[in-house]
Protein backbone atom coordinates (compact mmCIF):
# COMPACT_ATOMS: atom_id res chain seq x y z
CA UNK A 1 0.00 0.00 0.00
CA UNK A 2 1.23 3.47 -0.78
CA UNK A 3 1.69 5.85 2.15
CA UNK A 4 0.19 9.32 1.72
CA UNK A 5 2.59 12.22 2.19
CA UNK A 6 0.65 14.19 4.81
CA UNK A 7 1.43 16.35 7.83
CA UNK A 8 -0.34 13.79 10.02
CA UNK A 9 1.87 10.97 8.78
CA UNK A 10 4.99 13.10 9.15
CA UNK A 11 4.04 13.72 12.80
CA UNK A 12 3.88 9.93 13.39
CA UNK A 13 7.10 9.26 11.48
CA UNK A 14 10.06 7.79 13.42
CA UNK A 15 12.72 8.46 10.76
CA UNK A 16 14.37 11.16 12.86
CA UNK A 17 14.91 8.69 15.71
CA UNK A 18 16.64 6.16 13.45
CA UNK A 19 20.37 5.65 13.93
CA UNK A 20 20.75 5.83 10.13
CA UNK A 21 19.22 9.35 10.04
CA UNK A 22 22.16 11.71 9.63
CA UNK A 23 23.07 15.41 9.65
CA UNK A 24 22.54 15.74 5.89
CA UNK A 25 18.97 14.41 6.20
CA UNK A 26 18.40 16.65 9.23
CA UNK A 27 19.67 19.78 7.46
CA UNK A 28 17.35 19.03 4.53
CA UNK A 29 14.41 18.43 6.93
CA UNK A 30 13.87 14.99 5.40
CA UNK A 31 11.71 12.21 6.76
CA UNK A 32 8.70 10.04 5.95
CA UNK A 33 10.83 8.21 3.40
CA UNK A 34 8.19 5.45 3.08
CA UNK A 35 5.97 8.09 1.40
CA UNK A 36 8.37 10.66 -0.06
CA UNK A 37 11.05 8.30 -1.32
CA UNK A 38 14.76 8.03 -0.88
CA UNK A 39 17.10 10.69 0.36
CA UNK A 40 19.61 12.55 -1.73
CA UNK A 41 22.08 12.14 1.13
CA UNK A 42 24.63 9.37 1.56
CA UNK A 43 23.13 6.54 3.62
CA UNK A 44 25.37 4.82 6.13
CA UNK A 45 23.23 1.85 7.11
CA UNK A 46 22.97 1.19 10.81
CA UNK A 47 19.79 -0.20 12.36
CA UNK A 48 16.53 0.43 10.49
CA UNK A 49 13.43 1.39 12.52
CA UNK A 50 10.97 1.34 9.60
CA UNK A 51 9.17 -1.84 10.70
CA UNK A 52 8.59 -0.45 14.22
CA UNK A 53 7.04 2.79 12.95
CA UNK A 54 3.33 3.55 13.54
CA UNK A 55 3.06 4.21 9.79
CA UNK A 56 4.08 0.59 9.13
CA UNK A 57 1.22 -0.61 11.33
CA UNK A 58 -1.38 1.85 10.06
CA UNK A 59 -0.73 1.15 6.37
CA UNK A 60 0.05 -2.55 6.93
CA UNK A 61 3.37 -2.32 5.11
CA UNK A 62 4.72 -5.50 6.71
CA UNK A 63 1.50 -6.98 8.16
CA UNK A 64 1.67 -10.14 6.06
CA UNK A 65 5.16 -11.00 7.28
CA UNK A 66 6.02 -13.35 10.13
CA UNK A 67 8.33 -12.37 12.98
CA UNK A 68 11.50 -13.74 11.35
CA UNK A 69 10.79 -11.86 8.13
CA UNK A 70 10.23 -8.67 10.14
CA UNK A 71 13.56 -9.16 11.93
CA UNK A 72 15.30 -9.50 8.56
CA UNK A 73 13.50 -6.39 7.30
CA UNK A 74 14.61 -4.47 10.37
CA UNK A 75 18.12 -4.83 8.99
CA UNK A 76 17.20 -4.24 5.35
CA UNK A 77 14.16 -2.00 4.81
CA UNK A 78 15.80 1.44 4.65
CA UNK A 79 13.14 3.41 2.75
CA UNK A 80 15.62 6.29 3.00
CA UNK A 81 17.76 4.34 0.54
CA UNK A 82 15.30 2.15 -1.40
CA UNK A 83 12.44 4.57 -1.95
CA UNK A 84 8.76 4.63 -1.03
CA UNK A 85 6.89 1.65 0.37
CA UNK A 86 4.66 -0.26 -2.01
CA UNK A 87 6.71 0.48 -5.12
CA UNK A 88 8.79 -2.19 -6.79
CA UNK A 89 12.23 -1.35 -8.08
Amino acid sequence: MLVPDTKENLAKCVCKSCSTYNECMKSNAEGLFCAKGKTGCTVEKKECVCVSCPIDTEYRLTARLDLMEKMILKLNTFYCETGPAGLKK
